[in-house]
């Protein structure tokens, strides 16, 4: 076994992302898709992680996260999150909490956009940053009704699985 196998043995609880097919995880791995663990057959992982992705798991029992289709972020840890009190358990919503497995729900801040009105007369709109748009129309007042590109506001993102590593079961000694 490789050193680097051998260190990877010894991390329960690391979240890596996997670029693989689901079907070619690494043994000692798991996809982060919120599936209830023994804590008897995976001490190691318990330990490190405890109830952290879910507070009110069945007895004996505990949650990997659920990161499929979440951005993750840095715990805010000492460091201003203005809405840290909108943060809440990843298995029960109704359980608020900010530490490491909380989750927020998507959010655009508060905003405004200077515009210039265009009537049908016109032919084209010019916008603060001189670039000349088709013509939109004659809506008057807020924009807010605009058109949007989809369901989320989100960043360019690519899909990868991200992945825990399940630490040694308890039946399993590190290989040598």
């Amino acid at each position: 076994m490789t050193d680097v196998g051998k260190l990877a043995e010894t991390l329960a609880g690391m979240i890596l992302f996997w670029g693989g097919q689901k079907n070619n995880i690494p043994a000692g791995w798991h996809e982060c898709d919120g599936t209830l663990l023994q804590q008897s057959q995976y001490p190691d992982l318990y330990t490190a992680i405890g109830y952290a992705f879910g507070a009110s798991p069945p007895a004996g029992q505990f949650y990997l996260p659920d990161l499929r289709l979440q951005f993750v972020r840095g715990v805010a840890d000492g460091v201003t999150d203005p809405d840290s009190s909108t943060r809440h358990d990843m298995q029960n919503p109704s359980l608020l909490y900010s530490g490491v497995g909380s989750v927020q729900a998507c959010a655009l801040q508060n905003h405004q956009h200077s515009y210039t009105e265009v009537s049908s007369s016109s032919s084209s709109l010019v916008i603060d940053d001189a670039k000349s748009y088709g013509f939109v129309g004659s809506n008057t007042g807020n924009p807010s009704g605009a058109n949007t590109s989809g369901f989320e506001t989100r960043p360019t993102n690519a899909a990868l699985y991200y992945i825990i590593n399940l630490g040694l079961p308890k039946n399993r000694a590190p290989q040598p």
